[in-house]
C-alpha cells in the first residue's frame, strides 16, 4: 500500500456543538486519528453542525437532511474528498428518523469504498430491516460495547462473520477539569448549593436514562439537584421532569441547566457531591456519561446488571436498575466522597483508541502494519 497519509473519511450525522453522544465521539475520534502523522481525517456531517471547531481534522458539514433524496450529493461529496477509506457511525441523533444512512454503506461499496461501520447500539434489536443493509456490508465492524457478538442471535451473527470485527471501549467525552477552591465554592454559590449537598445528573433525559427516579433517589430536605441536560416543552417525558422541578415537594430546590458546553458541565459534575445515573437496563463502558462523571473524581450512583456494590478505586457505587431504595441510602452513605485523578488521561486514551481504529482500518485495506 502507498506510504502517503491514509485518508479517512468519518460519515455522521451528528458533530459538536450539536448535542449527541456519538457526534461527540465522532470528533474526539477524528481528532486524535487527524494528530496521527500517517492519518488525514475528516467528517462528513449535518449543516447545522457548521460551528465545529475542528483542529486536526477537516469538517464537512454539508448534508441538510438525510432522506434517500439526499444521497447522490453525500456520494458526490466522498468522491471530491477521494477518501481511502470511509468510517460511518450509527446510530445518530442527526439521522433523525430517516433510513437514508442506511444505504449510504451499500452504495459506497458499490463504487469500491473500503467501508468501516461502528455500531453503537446492540442490533438487530429495535432496527427493523435497516441494519440488515449494514451487516451485510463487507468491511469492519467496530463495537463500543462488550459481549457485542454474543447478544445477537446465531442466524444474525452468521450475517456479520466475515466481517473484521473488534471491540473498542469508549473514553471519557468531557474533560477532567481541575477548580481551585475559589472557584469551586464560586460555582456552587451560583448554582444555590448553600449548605445542602449537591447532586447532580448528566446527560440525555430520556425515560431509559432513568431521569425521573433522581427526584426519589435524592432528597429535597439534603440535596439540591441539578439536571444537566435539557428539557423540551413538546416532550410529555421533560414534561413529567418539569412537573417534578415545580412540584411542592422539589420546588426551589431542583433546576436544569440546559444544554452546557462541555467545560462548562464538567465544571458542574467536578463540584457535585454526587452524580447519579440510574438507567433502567444498566449502565456499562459504552455510557459516556458514567466515564465522564467518575473521571471529575465525584463519587457516581448508577445501575448495573454485572456489577454490585461500592467500587471505592473508581468512586462508583452499581445497584440493580430499579433498586430505589438501595440508591437513596448508597447516595446518603457515599455523598461528597472524592479521589484524585490525573488531568491528562482524556487524550491519552482516545490516542489508543485510534490507534486501535487505525489497526482495524489497515486489516480491511490489506495493509501490513
Amino acid at each position: 500500500m502507498r506510504s502517503r497519509q491514509l485518508r479517512v473519511l468519518h460519515i455522521c450525522g451528528s458533530l459538536t456543538p450539536m448535542p449527541c453522544g456519538i457526534g461527540d465521539y465522532t470528533a474526539h475520534l477524528a481528532e486524535a486519528l487527524g494528530e496521527m502523522e500517517a492519518v488525514t481525517a475528516a467528517v462528513l456531517t449535518s449543516r447545522v453542525a457548521s460551528t465545529v471547531a475542528a483542529r486536526s481534522f477537516e469538517s464537512m458539514p454539508i448534508v441538510e437532511n438525510w432522506r434517500p433524496s439526499a444521497l447522490p450529493g453525500i456520494l458526490g461529496a466522498v468522491r471530491r474528498w477521494k477518501p481511502d477509506l470511509v468510517h460511518m457511525q450509527f446510530p445518530s441523533q442527526g439521522y433523525g428518523h430517516s433510513y437514508g444512512p442506511w444505504l449510504i454503506p451499500g452504495a459506497l461499496t458499490l463504487l469500491r469504498y473500503p467501508i468501516v461501520q461502528t455500531w453503537h447500539e446492540y442490533y438487530p434489536a429495535g432496527s427493523g430491516w435497516r441494519n440488515i443493509l449494514n451487516a451485510l456490508t463487507p468491511g469492519g465492524l467496530i463495537a463500543v460495547r462488550p459481549n457485542y457478538l454474543e447478544q445477537m442471535p446465531p442466524w444474525y451473527r452468521r450475517i456479520v462473520a466475515r466481517k473484521h470485527f473488534r471491540t473498542i471501549p469508549n473514553a471519557a467525552a468531557l474533560p477532567t477539569v481541575s477548580l481551585t477552591e475559589k472557584e469551586r465554592l464560586a460555582l456552587r454559590e451560583k448554582l444555590g448549593v448553600g449548605d445542602r449537598s449537591l447532586v447532580a445528573y448528566f446527560g440525555f433525559i430520556y425515560p431509559a436514562k432513568g431521569t425521573d427516579a433522581v427526584f426519589d433517589i435524592a432528597s429535597p430536605s439534603h440535596d439540591r439537584l441539578v439536571l444537566v441536560g435539557d428539557l423540551k416543552m413538546d416532550d410529555p417525558y421533560h414534561k413529567r421532569i418539569m412537573d417534578r422541578i415545580d412540584s411542592d415537594e422539589w420546588r426551589g430546590q431542583a433546576l436544569t441547566t440546559g444544554f452546557l458546553p462541555e467545560y462548562d458541565a464538567a465544571a458542574i459534575l467536578a463540584v457535585a457531591d454526587a452524580v447519579v445515573l440510574p438507567f433502567t437496563e444498566g449502565s456499562g463502558p459504552w455510557n459516556t456519561s458514567v466515564y465522564a462523571s467518575a473521571k471529575q473524581g465525584t463519587f457516581v450512583l448508577t445501575t448495573s446488571r454485572t456489577s454490585h456494590g461500592y467500587d471505592a478505586a473508581a468512586n462508583v457505587y452499581s445497584a440493580p436498575p430499579g433498586a430505589v431504595d438501595e440508591m437513596r441510602h448508597a447516595l446518603r452513605e457515599h455523598v461528597g466522597c472524592r479521589v484524585s485523578r490525573p488531568t491528562d488521561e482524556r487524550a491519552t486514551e482516545w490516542r489508543q483508541i485510534a490507534e486501535a481504529h487505525l489497526q482495524v482500518y489497515r486489516q480491511v485495506l490489506g495493509m501490513t502494519a
